[in-house]
């Protein structure tokens, strides 16, 4: 067995969790509230030394009450803000949240009508260029329409680009939630491109720590390489223990090696989002 992440005194990063004290969370996420408190419980049991916060969409003070927690430590939390589909003025939004301490990035959801729509009017297409001028990443939950990142990040080289939950769409479980993986796989020929792998084990079918899903991460990380793949949980929506999250891959995938898993457990985000 691997040594834990205690024993080689490595930080363990989580790229996406959602945290809120407002309204009713939706689909299938957990009903009560992930507050900073309860986080707090979360992230020791689980050995989590540091979060990235993207604000849900069910609570109307989401992004304010993300930054608040970011903005009390910033050692411990960062914040990517979402996108709006029908925001007025995205660059505008952009140049704001640069300002703002403790936002590191954006997200943008293309996994309904509206949000897809927004994007083919070309409400987005001045955010592409600027993000890329200022160096800001940009993360993207794209299911079933992978190309839009194939199209920005040929078009954007310099845009550093995150392509969610490795791209499978919401619910997916079984062989089918990776029909998509020659597409996915496509994209690491842009340099550009990472790829996120939040709480994996919910795509399979067998219990932890997951065989099914062995021979797809490890096409994965032979395309990408571990510097461009990027661990997270997504802790709202897990149906096993967070502790599994983080030992699914410290203890259980054994190509990678030490230096692989500081990078995919917190390295490659931090990095990403220029949180040293």
């Amino acid at each position: 067995m691997k040594p834990t992440n205690q024993d080689r005194k490595m930080q363990i990063v989580d790229s996406q969790i959602h945290v809120w004290a407002d309204g009713e969370s939706t689909g299938h996420h957990r009903r009560a509230p992930i507050t900073g408190a309860v986080l707090d419980v979360e992230m020791r049991q689980a050995g989590v030394d540091r979060v990235v916060l993207v604000p849900p969409l069910w609570d109307p003070h989401g992004s304010a009450y993300s930054l608040q927690l970011a903005q009390r430590a910033p050692e411990r939390f960062s914040v990517m803000g979402v996108m709006e589909p029908d925001i007025a003025d995205p660059v505008a939004q952009l140049h704001a949240w640069q300002q703002t301490p403790g936002m590191r990035g954006i997200r943008f959801l293309f996994n309904a009508a509206d949000r897809l729509r927004s994007l083919h009017d070309g409400r987005f297409e001045a955010v592409w260029p600027e993000a890329e001028r200022l160096g800001v990443p940009v993360a993207m939950l794209a299911p079933n329409h992978l190309q839009i990142a194939d199209d920005i990040a040929r078009r954007f080289p310099g845009l550093r680009i995150i392509v969610d939950h490795l791209g499978v769409p919401r619910g997916a479980t079984g062989p089918s939630a990776f029909d998509h993986l020659g597409e996915l796989l496509a994209l690491a020929a842009y340099p550009n491109v990472s790829v996120k792998a939040v709480g994996v084990g919910d795509y399979a079918l067998d219990p932890y720590p997951f065989r099914s899903l062995q021979d797809t991460l490890q096409r994965v990380f032979e395309a990408f390489g571990p510097e461009r793949v990027i661990w997270g949980s997504d802790l709202s929506r897990l149906h096993h223990p967070y502790r599994q999250c983080v030992s699914h891959f410290c203890e259980t995938l054994p190509w990678l090696s030490k230096d692989d898993l500081a990078l995919v457990m917190g390295g490659n985000i931090c990095r990403l989002l220029g949180w040293s």
